[in-house]
């Protein structure tokens, strides 16, 4: 693995802050959704749920990457290097996404605290942000490894496109 271009994939995602911002706010979402709905009998809908918004996030970035794959692929960059500006960005949403969730849970339950004897008031907020930390990792891995499928499309997408078609005018 080569981690110089990995951490090259990260920063090359950055640029990308129209697809990378909204996505990261949908996987904070199905983070939340997710982790409530396995603590019901119906878990595994949440899951296939989980696998659907994966696979749809890593097939948008093989899409909207193919002109740069290309380009890469022109300079000489190899099938792997490539995937792994797939891999870089697909990862960075993930842990990003985790990170700001976990964040805002931990402000909701300080902000619960404080407000302690105002009549339940913040509850309903509560009962639907603050999950159980065993539900919330577990999450977490469950759509990291949810996201393998949507790379091995990914993966045979980018390596399908022709170094050519960086140098042809659209």
């Amino acid at each position: 693995m080569n981690i110089r271009v990995f951490f090259k994939s990260i920063k090359f995602a950055f640029r990308a802050k129209k697809r990378v911002i909204p996505f990261m706010m949908v996987y904070a979402i199905l983070f939340i959704v997710v982790s409530d709905g396995l603590l019901t009998a119906d878990w595994l809908w949440y899951i296939l749920m989980a696998l659907i918004a994966s696979m749809f996030y890593a097939i948008i970035i093989s899409q909207n990457r193919r002109r740069d794959m290309s380009v890469f692929k022109c300079i000489g960059w190899s099938n792997s290097d490539v995937m792994l500006l797939v891999i870089g960005e697909v990862l960075l949403v993930t842990i990003a996404s985790f990170l700001v969730m976990l964040q805002i849970s931990f402000e909701i339950m300080g902000i619960i605290a404080y407000f302690e004897g105002a009549g339940g008031l913040f509850d309903p907020v509560y009962d639907f942000i603050v999950i159980p930390a065993g539900s919330l990792f577990t999450t977490f891995f469950f759509v990291l490894g949810m996201q393998i499928p949507g790379l091995f499309i990914a993966q045979r997408r980018a390596m399908s496109v022709p170094p050519m078609k960086a140098l042809r005018e659209e």
